[in-house]
């Protein structure tokens, strides 16, 4: 048997306040967002008004009902060369080598109007999906969740400006909801007999993906009832508690740059579980040409803040490092 991982301190934290109007509750709820970012990295967002049930009655069931032929015609060019989408799209399971398979798509406004489609801007692509007729209920409830999933994240970083002493719209310019390159992604984890080989961790422990640092603002995400999620910490790595109503926040790596990480982004990891599970995280991100000085909410002396970088670039960076450190998802 295993050793147990003890726990990280993983707090829930109701959110409510934040979507009302009195400043003295605000800022309690700021108050513990900033412990909590400064202690595991990561926190749970309690009274978040979003149905999970609901969510995981039509995740699982697109899940389900995709063939073969529809994940292939609809993979990401990493899996189906016939498709330029290098985001939006499937992201295949290839047996006996990966198990894990996904769908990602991105923002709804993406239209071919789009300025950004027009020019052919790296990381802008309108959404593809699978036959309406055939899974009838998956795309309108994928917009109209993405659009929540965003307002909610913007709800959180009103907490976050809060939590760094900023004024609680600090971030509202900096997040426009037609231009920003946030994503969803659904992410099954299959129950399997016959597994593919997974990857061992420097400690011995079997993984389904290697520690990293997300690329995005905040990454905002709920999953089923299953323990994965494994944190460093100055203890080791810790295993992160979990939740079958809450969305789990952390920062991300573009936070910690531009507040000098004070805000430092949690390096986590996943652990290899063979159970039918069950990821669906929301990454948020700022738009292409969004550009922000970073700043140091406490000041320290002789320390020169990190330069502005725009946040499309920042982005593309990010993503080629992760696929060269941890592979194709």
């Amino acid at each position: 048997m295993p050793i147990p991982m003890p726990s990280a301190h993983v707090p829930t934290i109701d959110i409510s306040p934040l979507f009302g109007s009195d400043p003295d509750d605000k800022l309690r709820v700021a108050q513990e967002i900033n412990k909590a970012c400064r202690g595991s990295g990561f926190f749970y967002a309690s009274h978040h008004g979003i149905d999970v049930q609901h969510l995981q009655d039509v995740v699982n069931e697109f899940h389900r009902t995709m063939t073969d032929e529809e994940k292939h015609e609809l993979a990401i060019n990493a899996y189906n060369k016939a498709n330029p989408r290098v985001r939006n799209g499937y992201y295949m399971a290839v047996k006996g080598r990966k198990a894990v398979e996904s769908w990602c798509y991105l923002n709804p406004s993406f239209s071919e109007d789009h300025p950004m489609i027009r020019s052919g801007t790296p990381l802008h692509e309108v959404n593809i999906w699978p036959d309406e007729k055939r899974h009838e209920r998956f795309r309108p409830f994928c917009e109209q969740y993405y659009r929540d999933m965003f307002r909610l994240s913007k709800t959180l970083m009103r907490g976050l400006a809060l939590a760094l002493g900023k004024p609680e719209d600090f971030f509202d310019a900096h997040l426009p909801e037609d231009d920003t390159l946030s994503a969803v992604s659904l992410i099954r984890y299959p129950r399997l007999d016959d597994y593919p080989p997974v990857k061992t961790g420097p400690d011995g422990t079997k993984l389904s993906f290697e520690d990293h640092l997300d690329v995005s603002m905040i990454t905002v995400l709920f999953q089923t009832e299953v323990q994965n999620l494994q944190v460093e910490t100055v203890d080791g790595w810790q295993d992160l508690p979990t939740s079958g109503d809450n969305f789990l926040v952390n920062c991300g790596t573009f936070l910690g740059y531009l507040t000098n990480d004070y805000f430092p982004a949690p390096n986590h990891r996943v652990k290899f579980i063979n159970a039918e599970r069950l990821s669906l995280p929301f990454f948020l991100h700022a738009g292409q040409t969004t550009l922000m000085e970073p700043f140091h909410p406490e000041a320290v002396e002789g320390r020169e803040p990190n330069p502005p970088i725009a946040y499309g670039d920042y982005l593309q960076h990010g993503f080629h490092a992760l696929i060269a450190k941890n592979g194709q998802t």
